[in-house]
């Protein structure tokens, strides 16, 4: 019986949680208005103040409308992995990432290359049949 109570008591607050709208983040029972892309979370909203957001600091970004406190770290293209920038970090948009001449993909990270591979080279008396691109590897 107390343990039905308990959980009648929370329902409240599990249902006020559910209630922000997309372009808001729950703070506790309250819904308060997202930051736009670049900014963070520096305080939340209040009864009578709305969110203040700070921008993003260098080597990070915020890419859609967010309750973070922190922005995400700026992805490293990693020559080791055979990758290279294409596209820098902004504060709106995280680093792109390709492999470098000579290589291809052979690991994705959604719609980025996380890890390259050389193409494979021909052995004596072998012709390339079909050159390699940034996805295949030459035949």
């Amino acid at each position: 019986q107390a343990l039905y109570l308990l959980l009648l008591g929370s329902l409240p607050c599990a249902l006020a949680m559910a209630a922000c709208k997309e372009e808001e983040y729950p703070v506790g029972s309250e819904c308060c208005p997202k930051c736009s892309p670049g900014y963070r979370v520096k305080e939340a909203c209040g009864e009578l103040t709305g969110t203040v957001c700070a921008p993003c600091d260098l080597g990070t970004y915020t890419a859609h409308l967010n309750g973070l406190s922190e922005c995400l770290q700026c992805r490293v293209c990693d020559p080791a992995m055979g990758l290279v920038t294409r596209q820098k970090c902004s504060q709106t948009e995280n680093t792109v990432c390709v492999c470098d001449q000579g290589y291809f993909c052979v690991s994705e990270d959604g719609d980025d290359c996380a890890e390259c591979s050389p193409h494979t080279p021909c052995r004596p008396g072998q012709r390339v049949r079909a050159r390699g691109t940034e996805r295949q590897d030459r035949v």
